[in-house]
């Protein structure tokens, strides 16, 4: 099995980049919380020691592909000379800017783009990196956005993202509106990857993070990110959203719906 065949494997999407844009425009501001940064300071420790590198190792130049507010970005500016952060989402970049102003970061340049509408040539990017980020991000979506993810770089890689994730009720409602629930609504991305990368000479280091919690939200606000969530699957009807309605109801309490999510997420690394 060669490269074409896991390129195949890896279905790509085929999405509509007006939509994804929206879409992450309306995430951006959960995805500012408190809770996530959180979450991911902590990981960033883990993830330094994955690809072994440290605090006192200073990287020159560093791509976050997929950067969203701009944690990582962030972060590594506080041990590279330079980073260089791309996401779809004027949103995402908005608050990634302001959080980095606020962290008196000078080092960082924001880029607004699609990945794989992103011009390797044009931007001057070929071997420019020597550590190119994705973590947890859906910009690099087929064979060849992760061949221009190696492109970029002259040294090192990280990749991450879900191999299984459940949300209690989401998964529900996907069957209420979609006739049908996805097992694998991440599809064979990281399978795929790991695979393609093995036919082109790379063996990645690899580690899954297993992770549960839980989300509370009022009726309307859970409402409304369906409806963001479902709307980028299918053309809902009125009929649609009143089903999703009533069952987000049906499990409120005093108005208040939780959800309850599992994942395993697959980590990446290696060296060009």
């Amino acid at each position: 099995m060669d490269i074409s065949f896991f390129s195949n494997l890896w279905s790509i999407s085929k999405k509509s980049y007006d939509m994804e844009e929206k879409f992450w425009d309306q995430k951006a501001e959960e995805f500012n919380s408190k809770d996530i940064e959180e979450k991911e300071s902590r990981d960033f420790i883990s993830i330094l020691e994955f690809i072994e590198a440290s605090k006192n190792n200073k990287f020159e130049n560093v791509l976050d592909i997929g950067c969203g507010t701009g944690f990582y970005s962030r972060k590594f500016s506080e041990i590279s000379e330079c980073v260089t952060a791309v996401d779809i989402s004027e949103n995402m970049l908005e608050y990634a800017q302001k959080n980095l102003k606020a962290k008196c970061r000078n080092n960082v340049k924001f880029v607004k783009k699609a990945w794989p509408d992103l011009n390797l040539e044009e931007f001057r990017w070929k071997e420019k990196f020597d550590l190119v980020f994705a973590s947890m991000t859906p910009a690099v979506d087929s064979c060849e956005d992760l061949i221009k993810m190696i492109d970029c770089g002259t040294n090192l890689y990280f990749l991450s993202g879900f191999v299984e994730r459940k949300d209690s009720l989401k998964n529900e409602i996907s069957e209420i509106i979609l006739g049908c629930h996805n097992d694998k609504p991440y599809g064979n991305k990281m399978y795929s990857a790991l695979n393609i990368l093995w036919n082109m000479g790379y063996y990645p280091k690899i580690t899954y993070v297993d992770s549960d919690w839980s989300k509370s939200q009022t009726v309307d606000q859970f409402y409304k990110k369906c409806l963001l969530n479902f709307g980028r699957k299918k053309s809902l009807t009125e009929k649609d959203k009143v089903l999703i309605r009533d069952y987000i109801e049906s499990k409120a309490i005093n108005g208040i719906v939780e959800e309850k999510i599992t994942s395993k997420v697959a980590w990446f690394c290696w060296k060009k």
